[in-house]
């Protein structure tokens, strides 16, 4: 089968998730078994049936609708159990804040149960450790399968539709598959968020991201690769779709649905377990597990896929199950990629004092600088808003040491016929034009944050960015206190704006860029040569994220 890899699946991988949802969160109680026995005493018929809600992932809700259909309500504890399709985030967030919560709930992932175990401090029963499982792929069309050696490497596929990693943990998948091969090496871990900085700005500027069925649709129509399950896949395939899936020789991160009793109704509560272990045998049954199969979900010990009827084969084969050594590094760094994926609007101020007309190698250090800063914008997406200050001495005229080149508006914004993103590059390939006189980074840093501040706007991460080879040489400028005093006194912590500083060569005084960018929560950079720019754009807005 092209594409396909395979490997040993082992008893410590594909427990390992479940293993720290049990132990570290320790709340969880599994109960298991009795269920038809307890059943009996109830009799043949119910005079009464008690009803009780389901919150169920979508990508299984159908095929539980099913199950639940064909079974009598004696057999579910004279229960009638009515099943909705609702994102496994939404349905924690009804279920952490006691906001009209489920009496049943199958979320995609046991992640999901553990997260709401810790916000809410509450015991949460389980009917069942998984009801069904399926693997994340990566599909293609089936002549464009590429081959990747690990998750962190199919984060960096070009044209990778993962979906929104905020609602559903087959778009997490991948982050999660790369974090479990990173362990507990933090430089690993560094590189997987990385990875995550253009996937967040790709995913800001789509914010009604599509469906894994609909990300397949898009495949086929005009190429790429995509994140989805192997269920979902399988689906498609049924339709005639010409895809193959793939998957790296780590193995992938299984979405293992679990059963959780989240009736919060102390009276209730005991009925709803009786209904949900009901149906937890209903689905584990083997008429349930056949009804699971036939739409293309895994039993819960992760076996392969049967071959069809036709005797075609479905599915990717042996997967080995990826678990994550630390769930609470794993939810940290999700935490940051739902501040990454928020737009960017951001002033950029360059230094083009004397000094950064000394070469550095072939170029000068603005020149070296522009290339850097060009390729750095590349980075943002179209509904990213930026504008561009050049600063030395006396620049902008008598006492003003920073001069406007382009005024903060969104990349895609049309001007005089060009886009704002042309206009940028435009005026930075200018830039070498004003190389001379002295530093003036302390007014120049304090008037253009609070140009930032002028314009807040609360559905972008607000930030100056201020690049710099020297030191403030302006003698009738504010001191570095008062400077920092000011930031401080202006800094409004419902509006915040973030200065990033990032000091060119050695030459740029670190110590006070630090403390510029500390007094507002910011980060402070070196790149001891200009080529590390672009790595310092991608840090830069990693640091909007709390790093």
């Amino acid at each position: 089968m092209p594409g396909r890899h395979s490997a040993p699946q082992t008893a410590s991988s594909s427990t390992g998730l479940l293993k720290y949802v049990v132990i570290a969160v320790v709340a969880i109680v599994v109960i298991v078994g009795g269920v038809f026995a307890a059943q009996k005493a109830l009799g043949s018929g119910c005079a009464d049936t008690s009803t009780y809600t389901l919150a169920a992932d979508p990508a299984i809700a159908e095929v539980v609708t099913q199950v639940v259909a064909d079974v009598p309500a004696e057999d579910l504890g004279c229960a009638s159990i009515e099943v909705t399709a609702t994102d496994s985030g939404e349905a924690s967030a009804a279920v952490s804040m006691g906001s009209q919560p489920p009496s049943l709930w199958i979320p995609d992932s046991s992640l999901w149960v553990g997260k709401t175990v810790r916000a809410t401090g509450s015991l949460v029963d389980l009917a069942s450790k998984s009801v069904a499982t399926t693997p994340a792929v990566i599909a293609a069309r089936t002549d464009e399968v590429p081959f990747f050696d690990s998750w962190l490497t199919a984060l960096q596929l070009k044209g990778l539709r993962i979906g929104n990693p905020l609602t559903n943990t087959t778009s997490d998948a991948p982050i999660l598959g790369a974090l479990s091969e990173a362990g507990t090496d933090d430089e690993a871990v560094d590189s997987v968020e990385a990875a995550l900085v253009p996937i967040a700005q790709a995913q800001a500027e789509v914010k009604n991201e599509s469906d894994a069925a609909s990300r397949l649709d898009e495949v086929i129509e005009d190429g790429g690769v995509a994140v989805v399950s192997e269920q979902t896949l399988v689906r498609h395939q049924v339709s005639g779709a010409d895809l193959q899936a793939t998957f790296p020789p780590t193995g992938s991160f299984f979405l293992d649905f679990p059963l959780a009793v989240t009736e919060p109704d102390s009276d209730r509560h005991e009925g709803a377990k009786a209904a949900g272990l009901a149906l937890a045998d209903a689905l584990g049954s083997e008429t349930g597990l056949a009804t699971l199969s036939e739409a293309g979900f895994r039993a819960p010990d992760m076996a392969p896929l049967t071959s069809s009827e036709a005797g075609a084969e479905r599915g990717v084969g042996e997967v080995a199950s990826l678990g994550i050594a630390d769930q609470q590094t794993a939810e940290t760094v999700l935490r940051r990629y739902q501040v990454l994926a928020m737009p960017s609007r951001a002033l950029v101020i360059e230094d083009v004092s004397g000094s950064m007309g000394y070469n550095a190698g072939a170029d000068t250090r603005i020149e070296l600088t522009v290339q850097a800063n060009q390729t750095g914008i590349g980075l943002f997406p179209d509904n990213a808003a930026m504008g561009l200050w050049a600063f030395s001495i006396g620049l902008g005229g008598g006492d003003q040491d920073y001069r406007e080149l382009a005024p903060i508006q969104r990349l895609d914004e049309d001007v005089d016929g060009i886009s704002q993103r042309e206009v940028l590059m435009q005026q930075m390939r200018a830039l070498p034009g004003l190389v001379g006189g002295g530093t003036g980074l302390y007014d120049t840093t304090l008037a253009a944050f609070r140009q930032v501040k002028e314009g807040y706007d609360p559905d972008f991460i607000n930030s100056v960015i201020v690049f710099t080879d020297g030191s403030n040489e302006d003698p009738d400028s504010i001191s570095l206190d008062e400077l920092l005093e000011t930031l401080r006194a202006e800094q409004d912590p419902t509006a915040p704006v973030v200065i990033v500083t990032i000091g060119i060569t050695e030459d740029a005084d670190a110590a006070v860029l630090q403390q510029i960018s500390a007094a507002t929560g910011g980060s402070s950079y070196l790149a001891r040569n200009p080529a590390e720019i672009p790595n310092v754009f991608v840090n830069a807005l990693k640091a909007r994220a709390g790093r």
